[in-house]
């Protein structure tokens, strides 16, 4: 098995992150015995492109990544986009308009940029001041001077995804329902109370299997981890999908196997049983 195995696909937060959003020793330890057999790690996750950790991007080898939910497609080494699925404006103030009485936090993802109001950011920062994600968050937001409708009408770039976080499971749900009404959209599930709204035809899954085409890589080739609703697409087109034990069970369900937890070197743990064991 070891022999075949030609690409790895994480996800990050809770899969190679753990819940200090670090990479473990025993995983970087992992990441670099795989490079050094030849096989590709390729970050695929929620994050937008400039929201991946430095020590992602540090890790030797790293070349591709795919981003927001799989909207984006990079290739850090030739700086280049390769895939990028995005909304235009117009569907974007149709979606803001079809959820306009939702009591939720809202924000626009442009070139790899959350934007905000001064209002949804103040939420934001209270939820998350103090923890090991208030530090993504600074890096990856921008507050508006208005609304997020006046910035989509004033700047014509994509959108790679619009971001809701709701005040509980059922009222994400109840959105999803709301929202599945309008065409060409998509939905990525990352954690129980938020909701992502992409281009429809992309998410993790496909844009996985969009790279394995492009470098010539049989999906039976391949290992995927995650723990989120938004990996089981990811998940299912992998040879071997792997959940981490952090993850829900309805996660759990849809993969091959399960590992540790993120917390618990889960990554390395499954690397040593699928990837280096002889």
């Amino acid at each position: 098995m070891a022999n075949k195995i030609k690409l790895i696909a994480l996800d990050l937060d809770a899969t190679l992150l753990d819940s200090q959003k670090k990479i473990s020793p025993r995983n970087l330890a992992a990441l670099e015995r795989a490079r050094q057999m030849g096989v590709l790690m390729v970050p695929v996750t929620g994050r937008p492109a400039q929201g991946l950790p430095q020590a992602v991007l540090d890790l030797p080898g790293l070349r591709y990544a795919v981003t927001s939910n799989g909207a984006t497609i990079r290739d850090w080494v030739e700086d280049r986009f390769l895939l990028e699925k995005h909304l235009t404006p117009k569907k974007s103030l149709d979606i803001l308009d079809a959820c306009w009485h939702y009591d939720m936090i809202r924000e626009v993802f442009r070139e790899g940029v959350g934007y905000l109001t001064q209002a949804d950011y103040e939420i934001l920062r209270d939820r998350y001041l103090g923890t090991p994600m208030w530090e993504y968050v600074m890096g990856t937001r921008q507050v508006l001077p208005g609304s997020l409708e006046d910035f989509l009408r004033e700047d014509d770039r994509p959108v790679e995804e619009l971001f809701f976080l709701t005040d509980s499971p059922e009222s994400k749900e109840a959105l999803r329902k709301h929202l599945s009404a309008l065409p060409d959209i998509g939905f990525a599930d990352p954690f129980p109370n938020d909701l992502e709204v992409m281009a429809g035809g992309i998410d993790k899954g496909e844009a996985f299997l969009w790279l394995l085409d492009y470098l010539g890589i049989d999906p039976a080739e391949t290992i995927a981890m995650g723990d989120g609703g938004s990996d089981i697409p990811l998940l299912r087109a992998a040879g071997i999908g792997i959940a981490m034990d952090n993850a829900l069970d309805y996660v759990k369900a849809a993969a091959d196997h399960v590992t540790a937890s993120c917390d618990e070197d889960g990554v390395a743990l499954a690397l040593e049983k699928y990837l280096f064991a002889e």
